[in-house]
Formats: structure tokens, C-alpha cells, sequence
């Protein structure tokens, strides 16, 4: 409650002449000022003031009594909506309050704070003013309240005027009328200071001395005993103890009694009275569960703690599971804990809380030293550990207490513990900024590039709140600003990512690496983290000193792995190519060895005067025999099935001798040296199965045959005479000249065409192994069947083929013949490989799935034929009628 502002006494500034004269009392001047302009009666200042209101003001009684007969308005309101009975009513003036109550002022009109005269009233000493406005109330119109809620009876007992509470209560005013704050005048009563303010505390519960009104509490819970123990009020505290329904131990809305505020405060005897006047016998605590020993021990009142032993009240733990002794520790209360450890000397001074900690624990972290050193010098355990096994070097190095953490270190505390997380005592340090401590620490032994649990540095946390000081001093102490910890994080990560300019250009100067990227899976930079945080400055200033985001060092990396690759690339290819070189130049020469032996072989044959009688017989059994090839036949570069690779000479062929003769010279004349391979031909003739239709056409020279026929060169001895016999020698010798040449020329005819189709079967047999491993994949069988029919279509006629055997169905022989001139389009060349198709279709008429086959060659492309066999009814249907 805040009293109303009293009216100013003093000189104002004044509008006119008449408010001059109001207040000087120049009666005669106001007369004639007012009998000139009538008006002036009610002109008003400034402040909306009349000549009346001054009057009253400068206690000008006979000036108003001249203003009110000139007509002056007596309830005139100023600026503030006071009229001239409230300035009267404030001042106390009992003359001027009769005057104008007897000019019918109304006394019901309010200010702007909606206070009435009998509110103003209450505030002078004397009750005549009061008693004189109540003369003139109606009932009910006692209670009227202000803006606040506030009776008259609310002031009076604020201002501690015992007679004006006796006036109003005998004029029936309501002692029960809570105000704006729920307080009764009996709060206000309580709540006073003065030795008298009993008789008005007295006055009120006289008048209605119930429960109720005794313990009344306001809005947050609050009784009059509580403000009389508040104000140290012994007396009004013994006058309301006194009374059998007080509550000693009433709560407020925070749960603490009249007993809590006494200790809190140091009322050492209020405590001492409470204590002896407290029926109940139990001590209760508050939300927190503390007890009013908590109250006392932490305000360092000596005396108040020492009523409450004296009196047996047990130092038992809140919530927390701290005690008053822990309390007082972490307050400094030095004269409460020693006090406590001399009465109570049980007392244990290690006892910890519910998470550890003990009194140290709570002295080192609010920094007390006296308090430290007191609780050493008791026997106080230097290191205890609480849960997250911080000792209280770590509690002092968090807040920064240096002359804490020298004491703890004179007394035996260790620096080289590390709490649960894997800290240090400088790791703590240096998350509060604190250089000094840290400067400490270093010089007792710790290094400045620990690591915790997660791998982080004193530097890393230092960087994290951007402590330029205290990253200075581990960087001067040789701290590794390149350090990552477990996730790949720097120092310069931290700093980057809240934007702290300052600390980014202390670590880069110290010779941090800009481009350090993290192990998690986005692999940042510092780089990224600025631009992440949207930092311009710290992002400009990065990439003037060469940083990169994980973006450009992926493009830089994927660059150099390129080139890297194409380099491997191009020396294998080298490699390769040079490997391929020496095999093809070795493959030539052997080529060419060869060659050179056959030739040899040839002109020794063949050009000798006297050749072997017989050179024919070996001839033609060699040309025709059917024995397998031996080591010296086949050359030294091929192996049977294997010459590199060859699709031709594979398990399972079904090739003899003559063949695998034949398609070894083939393989080594399409795949190393054509030269060499023209040469074999023409030196060992064209035989086996692949030559026979042209072996057909075109028999060797060697044969039986011939050698009976007169006109083939001569062999064995001769009757005629000698001119005789060489000049038909010579004409022989000529004839087989020529023959030689035009046998020859057709060998190379041959040989052109055999290399062709075998060239041709080569393909096809390597585009058959592709298809038939898309077959087991999924793909259809008509691309398989279409390369069978081209492999067995270019097979050639064996020269023991076995016939056709009687019992092949008809169907297959007449299809395969109606089929030929198609697969001769198709695939050109002769029909030999026809009774080869004819067997294909015997043998695999009950393949399923061969609808229709189309060959992609240009030639083929508008043929297609069916290959499923056909029913028996279709059968018939198409067997020629006899």
C-alpha cells in the first residue's frame, strides 16, 4: 500500500491575479477581481486548481467564505478529480471541512485513484476530521473502497492509528473485506514496525477474536503472523501467539511457516518463541524439503542455528539429500559450520547427497575459500568423488576459483583425475574461459593436448565458446590445434560452426589445417560448417587461406583418381600390346621356321634326280591316311583344343586326325599369320573332311591312279634309248610343270574358300556360346536353333559319313529337302551340309520351342521357317497321294 501524495503547500504557478490573492488572503483585491469579471471565481491554473482549492491550501478562511458567497462551484475538480473537501480532508482542516460540507460538498466524489475524503482522512493523527465525515455518512457508506479494494479501515491500520480503527469498527465497518492482495486490515495491523502497532492488532481481534481472522491469508498464502515475524515484531508476534486458534505453523503458497521466515531472517528470539509456543512439536519443511535449520545455517546466523540445536532439532536432509551443515558450507556460513561441528562434534563432515556431493563439493563450487580451509582444517576429504566423479577441483575449475583450486592443491587434491566422461580438471577449465585456472593446471603437471572419452581437447572446448584468452594460453603450452577428436572434429570446426571469427584466426595462425573433414557420413570441413551457420565473415576469411568444402575435395579426389586410372589404363594397355607384339613376332618366326622345313622337304622330294621309288606311296598316305597327328606334325605354337583360346578345337567336336590337321593350320593362319599358313597348304595339300567335296573335284596328284596312267611322271627305270627317254622326259617334265601350276593355282582357290568357312564357323561357334548363356538365363531358343542350323549348314561332308538310316521319318528328309534351296539363299554355298541338316532334324525333332527362327542378315531377313514337328494328322496330310 503506497499513502496518498500530499497536495503542494507550496507556491504554484498561478494562471491569474486572483489565484495570487487566494493564496496571499487579499481579501479586499479578490472582491474587487471577482466583482469585475464574475467568471474568475472558478478560473482555473495549470494544474485545474480554482481560487478555493488555494484557499483551503494556504488555510485562507475568509477568502473562501467570499468565494462561496460569490458563487464559487464547492465541488470543482482539478486535474487529479480532487475537490476542494479532499484537499481539506488530507490537510486535516476541521474549519474548512465544515464549510464546505455545509455548502453541501459531496464527500461520495473519488480521485483518479478513487480514493474519497474519508480515505484521506485516515492519514492525519487526528480522528476529528474522521469522526466529522462519518457524522455526515448514511449506513453502508463506511465500506466505500479505492481503486486498491481498500477500506477506510485498511488505511487506518496501515498508518497504525489505533483510534481511527475504533471509530470505524464502532461505525460498523466490515474487519473482513480482503483487498487487491487479499489482505485484511489485520495484515496491515501486523505489518507495522512500531511498539504501539499491538493496540491496533488489539483493537481488530477485540472486535471479532475468531479462527478464522486469525489465520486469514492472502492471496500467495500468507497469515498476519507472517508479516509480524517478516518485520521482527516480537511483541505483535507474542500478542498474536497469544491467542489459542493461531497457527504457528501455517504454510504459505512456497510452504514455509512463520518459523522459515523467522530463521531466514535472524530473528533468533521470534525463533526461541515459535519453538517453545509450538504445540505440534514437529519441524516442517518446505517444497524443497527444507527445514527452517536450512534457512539459518544458510544465512550465517550463528545464534538462530544455535536455538535450534539448543532446542533438539535434527540436521535432516530436503530432497536433494543435502543438510543444513551443506547448506551452510555452500553459503560460506564459516561461524554456522563451526559453530555446528562444536556443539554437534559427531557431526559427519564427508556425509555426501543424493548425487555425491559433499560440503566441499558445495564450498568449492560457490567459491569459497575460508570455507574450503575451514572444512580441511576439520578432517574434510580432499577428493571424494560423486557420481559423475567430479571432485571439488573440478567444480572450482568449472566456475573459475583460482585461489579455491591452490588451496585444494596445498591441501592434497590431485590433478590427474578424469570424471566419467573422460575430462580432466583442465578440460573444465577450459569450458568456462577460465585462463588463469588453466595456466594453473598446466603448471601442476597436466598437458594441454588430453583427450577426452569422445577424443576432445582442452582447445576444442575452449574453441566450442570461442575463449580467445584461454585458447591463446594452451596454444603458447604447445596444444595441438590439429587434433580430431573421435567424430574427426577440430578446434576449427567448433569455431566455425558458432561463428567466432576471432578464435578461427588465432587457430589459423597457430597452424591449423583448414580442411580437416569429419569420419561421420557428411564428412564436413570447417568450411562447410560456416557456410552451414550462414557466417560470411569466418567463410570469406576461410577461403582466403585455402579451405575447401567436402564438395571441391570430392571433385579434387574424383580428379586424381581419374587421372591415377586413365595412367594404369594406358601402361596396361602398353603392357598388353607389347606382350601381344612379342607373342605374334615369336608365333611368326616359328611360322616361318616351319615353312622353311616344308619347302626344304619339298625340293628334296620332288627335285632330286633319282627320287625314292617310293615317294608316291608316302605321298598319297600321307595325304589320305587317317592316323592322328603327332608332336612334329602339328606346330609348336598349337595345342589340340587349345591353340589360344580358338573357338574351332574344342572338347567334344567330334574332329578326327584329318580335321584337327585341317583346323589348326586354319587357327594359325586366322589369328597369327595367313603367309604361314598358305604355305602348309600348298607344301601338304588339302585333305580331310573339310576339303572333300574340292579333294572330289580335284584329286591329288598322288594318287594310285594316276601313278598307272602313262601321261604322270615318270617312275622306275625306262628300255628306251638315252635321247629317247630324256626328250620325253623333258616333255613330261613340262606337262607336269603345267599341271603343277594349274594344281596349284586351285589348291590356293581352295585353300581361300576352306579358310572362309572356317572363318564363318569361328563366328558362328562364338556367337552360339553367347546365346546359349542367355538361353539359361532366360532368353528363347530360336537365336540357338538359327547358329546349329549355320554350324551344321557349313560342317563338311565326312568322307566315311554314315547314311541315313532307313527307319528317320519321312517328315524330316522331306522338309529338310523342300529347305534347302531356302538355306541355300539363307546361307549360301553348296548343299553339302544338307544331309548334315537332314541328321540336325532327325535327331532334334522333339526340341520344343523352335517356333520360328530369323536370321539378321540382310540376305535372310525375309525367310523364316518352322521347325516343330508335326502332328501325326499334319503328317498324312501332306504324304504325296500315289
Amino acid at each position: 500500500m503506497n499513502p496518498p501524495d500530499s497536495a503542494h503547500c507550496g507556491p504554484s504557478p498561478l494562471s491569474s491575479q486572483v489565484h495570487a490573492a487566494a493564496v496571499n488572503g487579499e481579501k479586499n483585491t479578490l472582491h474587487r477581481l471577482i466583482t469585475v469579471d464574475p467568471a474568475l471565481r472558478d478560473s482555473e491554473d495549470s494544474f485545474g486548481r480554482t481560487p478555493l482549492m488555494y484557499c483551503v491550501l494556504a488555510d485562507r478562511l475568509d477568502c473562501a467564505v467570499s468565494l462561496l458567497k460569490a458563487g464559487a462551484s464547492v465541488n470543482r475538480r482539478d486535474h487529479s478529480h480532487r475537490t476542494a473537501l479532499h484537499l481539506a480532508a488530507q490537510k486535516g482542516n476541521v474549519r474548512f471541512m465544515k464549510l464546505l460540507l455545509s455548502r453541501r460538498a459531496d464527500w461520495l466524489l473519488k480521485d483518479r485513484e478513487e480514493m474519497t475524503a474519508l480515505h484521506l482522512a485516515t492519514r492525519h493523527p487526528s480522528p476529528k476530521p474522521l469522526a466529522l465525515l462519518l457524522r455526515h455518512m448514511g449506513p453502508g457508506e463506511v465500506d466505500t473502497q479505492d481503486k486498491n479494494k481498500q477500506t477506510a479501515l485498511h488505511w487506518s491500520a496501515f498508518y497504525n492509528h489505533a483510534e481511527h480503527v475504533k471509530l470505524l469498527i464502532k461505525h460498523d465497518s466490515n474487519i473482513g473485506i480482503p483487498d487487491s492482495e487479499g489482505k485484511i486490515p489485520l495484515h496491515w495491523a501486523a505489518h507495522n514496525t512500531h511498539p504501539n502497532a499491538t493496540d491496533t492488532v488489539r483493537c481488530i481481534l477485540d472486535a471479532a477474536p475468531t479462527e478464522s481472522l486469525l489465520n486469514w491469508q492472502d492471496y500467495e498464502g500468507r497469515t498476519p503472523l507472517h508479516f509480524a515475524v517478516a518485520d521482527g515484531n516480537q511483541e505483535v508476534v507474542k500478542v498474536l501467539t497469544s491467542y489459542e486458534g493461531c497457527n504457528i505453523t501455517a504454510y504459505d503458497n512456497l510452504f514455509r511457516t512463520p518459523l522459515h521466515w523467522a530463521a531466514l531472517l535472524g530473528h533468533a528470539r521470534i525463533v526461541h518463541l515459535l519453538l517453545e509456543r509450538n504445540k505440534s512439536g514437529s519441524i516442517p519443511s518446505d517444497s524443497q524439503g527444507a527445514t527452517p535449520l536450512h534457512y539459518g545455517a544458510q544465512s550465517n546466523y550463528a545464534d538462530t542455528v544455535a536455538v535450534f540445536l539448543r532446542h533438539s532439532v535434527r540436521d535432516e536432509s530436503d530432497l536433494e539429500g543435502r543438510t543444513a551443515f551443506m547448506w551452510a558450507a555452500g553459503k560460506g556460513s564459516d561461524d554456522v559450520l563451526k559453530m555446528m561441528l562444536d556443539m554437534k562434534p559427531n557431526l559427519d563432515i564427508n556425509m555426501a547427497d543424493k548425487y555425491g556431493g559433499t560440503a566441499l563439493h558445495a564450498a568449492a563450487l560457490s567459491g569459497h575459500v575460508t570455507t574450503v580451509g575451514v572444512l580441511l582444517e576439520r578432517g574434510a576429504a580432499v577428493d571424494p568423488l560423486d557420481v559423475m566423479k567430479h571432485t571439488p577441483l573440478f567444480r572450482a575449475c568449472e566456475m573459475g576459483h583460482r585461489d579455491v583450486i591452490l588451496t585444494l592443491i596445498k591441501g592434497g587434491a590431485r590433478v590427474d583425475l578424469v570424471d566419467i566422461e573422460g575430462h580432466s580438471a583442465l578440460h573444465w577449465a577450459a569450458l568456462g574461459g577460465n585462463a588463469e585456472v588453466c595456466e594453473v593446471l598446466m603448471l601442476n603437471g597436466l598437458g594441454p593436448n588430453l583427450q577426452d572419452s569422445a577424443g576432445r581437447t582442452p582447445l576444442q572446448c575452449a574453441a566450442y565458446a570461442g575463449y580467445i584468452n584461454c585458447m591463446a594460453l594452451l596454444l603458447q603450452h604447445d596444444s595441438d590445434p590439429n587434433i580430431q577428436d573421435k567424430e574427426g572434429r577440430t578446434a576449427l570446426h567448433w569455431s566455425c560452426n558458432n561463428g567466432y571469427l576471432d578464435a578461427v584466426k588465432l587457430l589459423l595462425d597457430g597452424g591449423t589445417f583448414p580442411n580437416h573433414m569429419e569420419s561421420t557420413e557428411e564428412r564436413y570441413t570447417p568450411l562447410d560448417y560456416a557456410l552451414l551457420g550462414e557466417h560470411q565473415e569466418v567463410t570469406q576469411y576461410l577461403l582466403e587461406h585455402g579451405a575447401l568444402s567436402i564438395a571441391a575435395i570430392q571433385d579434387i579426389a574424383a580428379s586424381s583418381i581419374q587421372a591415377l586410372f586413365k595412367g594404369y589404363r594406358v601402361r596396361r594397355a602398353y603392357r598388353e600390346r607389347k606382350n601381344l607384339l612379342m607373342k605374334h613376332e615369336q608365333l611368326r618366326k616359328d611360322a616361318a621356321k616351319y615353312a622353311s622345313r616344308q619347302r626344304k622337304w619339298f625340293k628334296c622330294q620332288f627335285q632330286t634326280n633319282s627320287p625314292p621309288s617310293n615317294i608316291h606311296k608316302n605321298s598319297n598316305a600321307f595325304l589320305h591316311s587317317r592316323r592322328p597327328l603327332d608332336q612334329g606334325t602339328v606346330p609348336t605354337h598349337c595345342s589340340l583344343g587349345s591353340c589360344h583360346g580358338c573357338p574351332l578345337l574344342t572338347k567334344g567336336d567330334g574332329l578326327d586326325a584329318e580335321d584337327t590337321f585341317y583346323c589348326v593350320t586354319v587357327c594359325c593362319a586366322l589369328f597369327h599369320c595367313l603367309m604361314s599358313v598358305r604355305l602348309w597348304l600348298c607344301v601338304a595339300g588339302v585333305s580331310g573332311s573339310e576339303c572333300s567335296s574340292t579333294a572330289r573335284a580335284h584329286p591329288p596328284v598322288t594318287t594310285e591312279a594316276q601313278l598307272k596312267r602313262p601321261t604322270s611322271r615318270p617312275v622306275g627305270t625306262v628300255t628306251q634309248s638315252r635321247p629317247q627317254v630324256m626328250e620325253r622326259g623333258e616333255r613330261v617334265k613340262e606337262s607336269e610343270r603345267e599341271r603343277r601350276r594349274k594344281e596349284v593355282k586351285k589348291r590356293r582357290n581352295a585353300a581361300a574358300r576352306t579358310i572362309q568357312r572356317a572363318w564363318r564357323r569361328c563366328r558362328v561357334r562364338a556367337r552360339l556360346r553367347v546365346a546359349m548363356t542367355r538361353h539359361h538365363k532366360g532368353a528363347g531358343p530360336a537365336e540357338v536353333t538359327a547358329l546349329l542350323i549355320q554350324l551344321l549348314w557349313d560342317l563338311p561332308k565326312p568322307t566315311d559319313l554314315v547314311k541315313v538310316k532307313h527307319g528317320l521319318g519321312a517328315l524330316a528328309t522331306k522338309n529338310a529337302g523342300k529347305k534347302s534351296s531356302v538355306l541355300q539363299n539363307i546361307y549360301g554355298g553348296s548343299t553339302a551340309g544338307t544331309n548334315n541338316i537332314v541328321n540336325f532334324v532327325s535327331v532334334c525333332c522333339a526340341v520344343s520351342g523352335m517356333e520360328c527362327v530369323r536370321v539378321d542378315s540382310a540376305q535372310a531377313r525375309q525367310f523364316s521357317y518352322h521347325m516343330r514337328p508335326e502332328s501325326g494328322n499334319n503328317h498324312k496330310q501332306r504324304q504325296p497321294k500315289n
